[in-house]
């Protein structure tokens, strides 16, 4: 990560612990933040009032000791905390056009994207152990923010995620009508198509305490293994599976898999390989 991304990230985190500590005494000391980036056409800093309402009104956020200043709108929301901050400068070139190599979600990302002029940046801070639920205010927030303000779409350099504006807000929408889980809007899904064989791995799983998970040199189509990966990964991240190595379980789906332990094939440490 980047210096001036990890001076930023402090600075959220340190803000939001003070004012979590100031609405909450009993805040616990084991605390999560998630982070994301609201890409924006224009200069414009986003009127507070709106969000605010539109959050209220629209995405049935409760906002509580709600604190605005010129650029940045602070408040508590179900035992969490919320900072949304205006930055009058985009997210650093070279990051948008790394991650724009890798959306495979968003086709026209390295044009769309790389033309943004400034940014929001959305912070939640809340129990690690509730990191699920922290994850779904995070998403209506975006949602919020994306509907009000003139913005091409959504980056979380954490899991290089970028995805369009439309992609994010047909998620989180759905997330919030339907109560479903926008898995791509929180885990990277890579996709590898090497001769005859088929691999995959998933980037994001750690965020909710979990082993990434991978298929490598699968005689299954490309689409077979996303298949797979996706109904995994959905099912161990709604019902906090920790699998174990050897584990044999079922998803979601009723696809009956079997997790092994060992070195990653396409990323750092070690993940669960999924026997196909």
């Amino acid at each position: 990560m980047r210096p001036f991304i990890l001076l930023i990230a402090s600075s959220v985190l340190f803000h939001l612990q003070m004012f979590a500590q100031k609405t909450d005494p009993q805040t616990p000391a084991s605390q999560k933040v998630i982070s994301g980036t609201i890409l924006l056409n224009d200069q414009t800093v986003p009127d507070a009032k709106v969000i605010l309402a539109a959050l209220k009104k629209d995405w049935k956020v409760k906002t509580d000791s709600s604190s605005v200043a010129d650029k940045t709108i602070v408040f508590s929301v179900s035992n969490a905390t919320v900072m949304i901050a205006f930055l009058d400068y985009p997210v650093a070139p070279a990051e948008i056009r790394t991650a724009a190599k890798l959306s495979w979600l968003w086709r026209t990302a390295g044009q769309e994207a790389g033309a943004h002029k400034a940014q929001v940046v959305i912070s939640v801070i809340g129990a690690s152990g509730k990191t699920l639920d922290l994850y779904k205010i995070f998403t209506k927030i975006a949602g919020g923010v994306l509907e009000n303000t003139s913005s091409s779409g959504f980056y979380m350099s954490g899991q290089y995620l970028l995805l369009s504006k439309d992609f994010y807000l047909s998620a989180a929408r759905n997330m919030r009508d339907n109560q479903t889980i926008p898995l791509y809007c929180w885990v990277y899904f890579g996709m590898i198509q090497e001769n005859e064989s088929s691999n995959g791995y998933t980037y994001g799983l750690q965020e909710f305490g979990l082993k990434e998970m991978e298929v490598v040199n699968s005689k299954q189509s490309l689409a077979d293994v996303h298949a797979v990966l996706y109904d995994a990964a959905l099912t161990v991240i709604q019902y906090n599976m920790e699998l174990k190595d050897g584990q044999n379980f079922t998803t979601a789906e009723g696809q009956k898999l079997t997790a092994r332990l060992s070195k990653a094939a396409f990323q750092e440490g070690e993940t669960m390989k999924l026997e196909l």
